[in-house]
């Protein structure tokens, strides 16, 4: 179907003020295989859609990963990937983030007896690479993050129970495994202002250097519940960074001997306590053993406030979606509205992307991914805004001039291969010129060299030297595997490596030393 520019823009127009006018919620489920399966954490893609993954939960011969990708309206549309290791895995929670180079995801997950099973994918679930590990002691994982340095970390708990973090070179190869006189499992780790990470675990809060050295740790005190008990237990599972140095935003559940809340605090750089605030408290002891799970929050009102979301109900069951905003001054609290799901959620995972309240995880009973999303989300803020929210990553710039329009393309492309297929023609000449996933690494290089990303089966990749000569020359293979060029011996200098096929035309520079 052709669709000229003041045709897209009109129909553009149109579906802004559609989405508006008039909110909607969607949901959606996907199975997994024929056993239960844990799904905690969502990540947004570049444009418009989400990734999710997870594995089977707690069920035999538990050796697999599943990523699937999902659209704005939590449909499960697009692609499903499967990942396959001869180890058993551990149960997977969060231990899973993106990558910015090259762009894709990765995850670890602990394998068996003092072992780690570590993996990246480019944009789309394809494997670039995969491997198993053996580490000084037996770890299992709760969170990740993207290294500062290089590479990436994976938080979780020691064999010993103690916070634990192992750090990874760019290839999955681990670095370092430190384990701290912390007791506890990590469920969050994030790169902290000043250099280092902190992480969140059971109670406890902990910051480390680069090197993994142990900066401080602080054990955080809680209110008392209804019944005047302590919460003895909590799960602080995610830190939400605050802007310009004001720390981070901690979220979690907490438990006492009868019932169960929603945690929110804030929390200084260097561990302190600004405000602590327990909320939607419910009682443990009725019929089904409800609880209230805190998924995490997201920024916003112009990062004055953060909107938590978590869901109530029975622990396996499942239940409904709530949120509330909180000033991140003082921690004031403003009502807790409904999310009005249908579908009962059990574990999940909220973010704020392309003008959206997403959230994706488990449904209830471990049965189904899930996915949330919510148009109105924007009207959960005090101040009212109007139209759709964008950020950066909606926007495609394309030329201008000759009939191409530059403007926010939303568009809803279909997926062929894993890879979008449009028929807009803006879109298609934006997608073979403006093509962002193709990346070389490590950069500089010594010689091997891994080319990776998104990638267009039985394009030419071609390597050039810096006065044009042609060096080597492949064919990008059907599959998950990267094109790796060995360049050894060739003269230091500046090189480019050219995929050229028939939907993308796409040249990178890199440097051999």
């Amino acid at each position: 179907m052709k669709v000229n520019s003041k045709l897209f823009t009109v129909l553009l127009l149109a579906a802004i003020f559609t989405s508006s006018a008039q909110a909607q919620v969607f949901e959606g489920t996907n199975q997994w295989g024929n056993f239960d399966h844990s799904a905690w954490k969502i990540e947004p893609q570049a444009m418009q859609n989400y990734v999710i993954m997870g594995n089977k939960f707690f069920e035999p011969a538990n050796n697999t990963l599943y990523m699937s990708e999902f659209s704005e309206f939590a449909q499960f549309n697009s692609w499903n990937r499967v990942h396959t290791t001869t180890e058993t895995l551990n149960t997977f929670w969060k231990n899973f983030c993106k990558s910015t180079f090259p762009v894709g995801y990765f995850a670890a997950v602990g394998a068996g007896s003092n072992k780690v099973y570590a993996i990246l994918t480019n944009a789309t679930g394809h494997k670039l690479w995969d491997r198993v590990s053996t580490l000084p002691f037996a770890i299992q994982y709760g969170g990740a993050c993207q290294a500062t340095n290089g590479g990436y970390l994976a938080c979780g708990s020691s064999n010993n129970g103690n916070l634990a973090v192992t750090k990874f070179d760019a290839y999955g190869v681990p670095q370092w495994s430190n384990e701290y006189p912390v007791s506890g499992f990590a469920w969050t780790i994030k790169p902290a202002n000043g250099g280092g990470y902190v992480m969140a675990g059971t109670r406890s809060i902990a910051r480390i250097d680069v090197a993994g050295n142990l900066v401080w740790s602080t054990t955080l005190n809680l209110p008392t519940s209804p019944d005047g008990s302590a919460y003895s237990y909590t799960e602080f599972e995610e830190i939400t960074v605050l802007p310009d140095g004001q720390g981070f935003v901690l979220t979690g559940s907490c438990f006492s001997n009868s019932h169960s809340g929603v945690y929110t605090a804030r929390v200084s750089w260097a561990g302190g306590v600004t405000w602590s605030k327990i909320n939607d408290a419910v009682n443990t002891a009725l019929a089904g053993t409800p609880v209230c799970w805190v998924n995490n929050a997201v920024m916003a009102n112009g990062n004055t406030k953060v909107i938590t979301s978590w869901r109530r109900g029975p622990v396996s069951a499942g239940g409904g979606l709530f949120a509330q905003t909180v000033n991140i001054a003082d921690g004031a609290q403003g009502a807790i509205k409904s999310l009005n799901n249908t579908t009962p959620v059990q574990e999940a995972f909220a973010t704020r992307a392309h003008g959206r309240l997403v959230i994706g995880g488990t449904r209830g009973t471990y049965s189904q991914a899930y996915a949330y999303a919510n148009t109105d989300f924007l009207n959960l803020n005090t101040a009212p805004q109007s139209g759709i929210q964008l950020d950066e990553t909606n926007i495609l710039n394309v030329p201008t001039g000759n009939g191409f329009l530059t403007s926010v393309q939303n568009a809803h492309p279909t997926y062929e291969k894993g890879k979008i297929v449009f028929d807009n023609p803006i879109m298609a000449f934006a997608s073979r010129t403006t093509h962002q996933d193709l990346h070389v690494f490590p950069n500089p290089s010594s010689g091997l060299v891994y080319v990776g990303g998104v990638m267009e089966v039985g394009a030419t990749l071609r390597v050039f030297d810096l006065a044009g000569r042609m060096v080597m020359e492949k064919t990008v293979p059907e599959g998950d595997a990267m094109v790796t060029f060995d360049l050894t011996g060739q003269p230091k200098g500046m090189y480019t490596v050219q995929m050229v096929g028939d939907r993308y035309n796409v040249t990178r520079k890199f440097i051999i030393e």
